[in-house]
């Protein structure tokens, strides 16, 4: 993602050498920069600590806990990009494979919730 974000932002700058580059180029490119910024930054701020009595999850702009008996389910949406829905009583959370043992702590989650397993 941060690789990405320079790439995008050395594109940016190399468009400003240019006389005649249409507006919509340049925002195309600004649009770029500014959404893998937000994904660095979302990534880089985003963690999930398992202690004995649950997790706690904090986002980008919010910090949330639950003990293992609040979580209900555990879903796993398959794609491109593997996202983890924990459903609570106090809300949801997810997590994607981006994170680096996200399967491990998918499966960590289940088993300390008492929920059946996961599927493959």
């Amino acid at each position: 993602m941060g690789a990405a974000t320079l790439l995008w932002l050395g594109v940016l700058l190399y468009l400003l050498r240019f006389d005649g580059v249409p507006v919509q180029t340049f925002l195309s490119a600004l649009f770029f920069v500014l959404f893998f910024g937000v994904s660095v930054t979302y990534y880089g701020r985003t963690r999930i600590v398992v202690d004995a009595g649950g997790i706690t999850y904090r986002g980008l702009v919010r910090t949330r806990r639950f003990t293992f008996a609040d979580i209900s389910k555990v879903e796993v949406l398959q794609g491109p990009v593997t996202v983890y829905a924990v459903r609570g009583r106090r809300g949801l959370v997810h997590f994607t494979s981006f994170f680096s043992h996200h399967r491990d702590l998918a499966r960590l989650l289940v088993e300390r919730a008492g929920l059946s397993p996961l599927s493959a």
